[in-house]
């Protein structure tokens, strides 16, 4: 039974892990009308698969004994993670705010790593936090200061947009190469989140895992819509040039992330590049008054407290203590 549960939510996981990440891979090309819904889904499910193969068992390691004990993740806690997460996921996914598949993951490790005093602190507090404050932060910065020649416009920058009218074709060209270039990026940090309590709790070996995880992410992307609307349109629409930068600096980050073994969301750092685009183009206080963006910094704070809260639940439930 336990063996069942947890194929059936790792599944649902990985759906869920999907729609959110097809948001900052594809949105930005999605939202410039670069690329239809189904051939981005495809492409997004491809290079998610090589990037998990390339990168992804480091940060499945973090995730799977790096944060908790060897051994803690037994099959009944790891289907209580796995069904925490889902739940989570799922709740943002239908709400239309891509979510931090890594902050919900680790929220639910973490609570189960309470629960059996084998969560390392040091982890968290060394590895994980300043990676997780620091690169949005860099990724606001970055993008920030890139946009800055181009907004607000002014005459001195006219030839800059002159520019981009003559060379649109190149400019598609690159912010489509650039998502796929950030969905390589996904795959090697973020379908970890699925695989580490699969591969922690015996039911599958690491390779098998990543294998049949990884392509569900596509079929996510295509059942979960709604998340790549809120990047890629509500929050500000993105031009050729605008989505090129917001791509390049995120994917970067994201894959720094993964070479060092560090489970990170790319959807804060995507997000936070998008909202600097706004800032520039619309300045700081319209900006904190855009209703999606307070939407997406209020589901950030909210999902990974309901994973904790559900994890906590289900470990008190008949189920976790069978064999």
């Amino acid at each position: 039974m336990i063996e069942g549960i947890l194929a059936a939510a790792g599944a649902t996981f990985a759906l869920t892990m999907g729609g959110s990440g097809m948001a900052p891979a594809f949105a930005s090309a999605l939202g410039a009308r670069i690329v239809g819904r189904t051939r981005a889904a495809l492409l997004f499910g491809a290079f998610v698969c090589l990037g998990a193969m390339l990168l992804g068992p480091g940060v499945a390691r973090t995730l799977g004994s790096g944060l908790v004990g060897p051994g803690t993740l037994g099959p009944a806690s790891a289907a209580v993670v796995l069904v925490a997460a889902a739940v989570s996921m799922l709740i943002a996914n239908l709400l239309g705010v891509p979510q931090s598949t890594s902050w919900v993951t680790v929220a639910s490790i973490s609570v189960v790593g309470v629960a059996s005093s084998s969560l390392r602190t040091d982890v968290i507090l060394t590895r994980l936090l300043p990676a997780w404050v620091l690169l949005p932060a860099a990724s606001f910065l970055v993008t920030k200061a890139a946009m800055r020649p181009f907004y607000p416009l002014r005459p001195s920058n006219f030839h800059r947009i002159e520019w981009i009218t003559r060379n649109q074709r190149t400019l598609r060209a690159l912010v489509l190469g650039s998502s796929c270039f950030v969905a390589l990026a996904i795959g090697s940090n973020n379908v970890a989140n699925v695989v580490a309590p699969l591969t922690a709790s015996g039911l599958l070996d690491e390779q098998s895992a990543f294998a049949l995880a990884a392509p569900l992410f596509a079929v996510g992307a295509v059942l979960f819509r709604a998340p790549c609307r809120t990047v890629g349109c509500a929050i500000v629409p993105l031009g050729s040039v605008t989505a090129s930068v917001v791509n390049v600096v995120t994917g970067t980050c994201l894959l720094a992330a993964s070479v060092l073994g560090i489970p990170q969301s790319l959807v804060q750092i995507m997000t936070a590049s998008v909202i600097a685009v706004r800032w520039v183009k619309d300045g700081p206080e319209e900006t904190a008054a855009h209703a999606p963006v307070r939407k997406v910094l209020l589901l950030w704070l909210i999902s990974p407290v309901v994973a904790a809260v559900l994890t906590a639940l289900l470990l008190s439930v008949p189920l976790n203590q069978a064999p």
